[in-house]
């Protein structure tokens, strides 16, 4: 209905303008009709009613075309018709309508200019159709006016045969009853194109009325396409971060209980930032600090060469930088230094962890295991107390290791279960936590068989 409405308004001002041109036309029609009836109705009475009569009672009056010059003249019916056109043309002086009477056979005495087109058309239709009563054509005349013209037969009378048969200065004397002697024309000319300013400005103004409406129509409708394109995104959205929270709630669980496991570890765990400039430590579990005597105060944020010292092996300390900068794994011994000074065999394992999906990338992390291996990298014989302390530590160490094995098996069937699965980071850090824990049995296992061989255990 709305669109209904804009095109009613913007084809406003057209209908009005056709209304208006077809009024127009109707009453320059209905004008021309009329002033030509009441000009034939007149000649065919004066020439009934006075001449016919004047002849018929042999009276003394003179009818003549130059009446004004015979005493007690009267104008005959041709004459009548040209005087009465001058008066039509003195009663409209802004040449509105114009009434003429005109013949292709003029008298020789009497003026008279070469006829238009329309008006020869008009003879020549009226003399071969005898039934044809009028003759009109609309016709355009510049500067946005237009002419109705209307032309009607003379057909000759009785007393106009007699007479134009026996006139002097007639050109043709062979007249017939109902001859055509030439056209009786009107001509109404429509308003002048300024009269219709006001309606100008009123066409103007309702023609900019539907304009507008049809523009903010328009920008209404894009405007409401992007809002529903947008309610229906926000829509998407709103399921997406649904959906995501409770993914993201589920790992944060995972998450917790894993990173519960690994504060708890017996083994040092640390995690270094490979993307921050100097590759600074983010993470350090108890037995990191433990071990090396570093609060975590003391070690997040910085670089863990701290650890190193005058008799660390520079040949180990180049394999570690090597495998960092390929972007590899690392398993070796070195000697490391506590923060009193003291120094302790660290077994250390590194391990990248990658978060984007690519295997090819630089590491976004590092993970690294630090086990302390002095005891049995010391070379004086041990007492049999401090041997058997320290394969119950040992047994400790597997019992974790045990424990966080189960836990491992128990969350990856947990995983598998999900109808998400594993993410690509999740994929890596499993991996690699696996390939750490293989090695933390070989390293257990070892030192097992190691004690086994010191107390002489089967």
């Amino acid at each position: 209905m709305l669109w209904l409405l804009l095109a009613s308004l913007l084809f406003l001002p057209v209908v009005m303008v056709r209304s208006l041109s077809a009024a127009s036309v109707a009453q320059m029609q209905l004008q021309a009709e009329e002033i030509s009836a009441l000009a034939s109705d007149f000649r065919a009475y004066y020439a009934d009613n006075v001449i016919a009569r004047l002849q018929a009672a042999d009276g003394k009056a003179v009818f003549s075309e130059s009446f004004r010059d015979v005493h007690g003249g009267i104008p005959i019916p041709a004459t009548l018709s040209i005087e009465l056109g001058a008066l039509f043309d003195n009663a409209h002086g802004d040449g509105r309508i114009s009434y003429e009477f005109l013949s292709d056979y003029p008298f020789a005495q009497r003026a008279s200019r070469p006829l238009d087109d329309f008006e020869i058309e008009a003879l020549q239709a009226f003399r071969s159709q005898p039934d044809l009563t009028s003759f009109a054509n609309l016709e355009d005349q510049g500067m946005g006016r237009s002419a109705y013209r209307f032309a009607t037969p003379i057909q000759m009378r009785q007393a106009c045969v007699t007479c134009h048969n026996s006139h002097p200065d007639s050109p043709k004397r062979d007249w017939q009853v109902g001859d055509v002697r030439g056209i009786q024309e009107v001509t109404v000319r429509d308003l002048r194109v300024d009269s219709f300013g006001s309606l100008r400005w009123l066409f103007g103004y309702i023609g900019f009325v539907g304009l507008t409406s049809l523009a903010a129509v328009g920008v209404f409708k894009v405007q409401g396409t992007r809002l529903e394109g947008l309610n229906r995104k926000l829509v998407e959205s709103s399921q997406r971060e649904s959906s995501l929270a409770a993914r993201l709630a589920d790992q944060v669980q995972e998450l917790s209980i894993f990173g519960s496991v690994v504060d708890r570890s017996v083994v040092g765990v640390s995690i270094a930032d490979m993307r921050q400039p100097d590759h600074p430590l983010i993470y350090v579990n108890d037995a990191f600090t433990a071990t090396t005597g570093y609060a975590k105060s003391l070690a997040i944020g910085y670089n863990c060469r701290f650890l190193q010292g005058p008799d660390t092996d520079p040949a180990e300390v180049q394999r570690i930088r090597e495998a960092l900068a390929a972007g590899r794994a690392y398993s070796g011994e070195l000697l490391n230094y506590r923060l009193d000074g003291t120094r302790f065999w660290n077994r250390l394992t590194l391990y990248p962890v990658r978060f984007g999906s690519s295997s090819e990338s630089s590491p976004d992390i590092y993970v690294a295991n630090q086990i302390d291996i002095t005891a049995t990298k010391q070379k004086s014989p041990l007492s049999d107390r401090e041997l058997l302390r320290f394969h119950q530590q040992v047994n400790q160490v597997e019992d974790a290791q045990r424990q966080v094995r189960r836990f491992t098996d128990v969350l990856r069937s947990r995983l598998a279960e999900s109808a998400h699965g594993r993410t690509p980071e999740q994929e890596t850090l499993w991996r690699s936590q696996e390939q750490a824990q293989a090695r933390l049995e070989q390293a257990l296992q070892a030192m097992q068989e190691a004690l086994r061989g010191r107390r002489g255990l089967s």
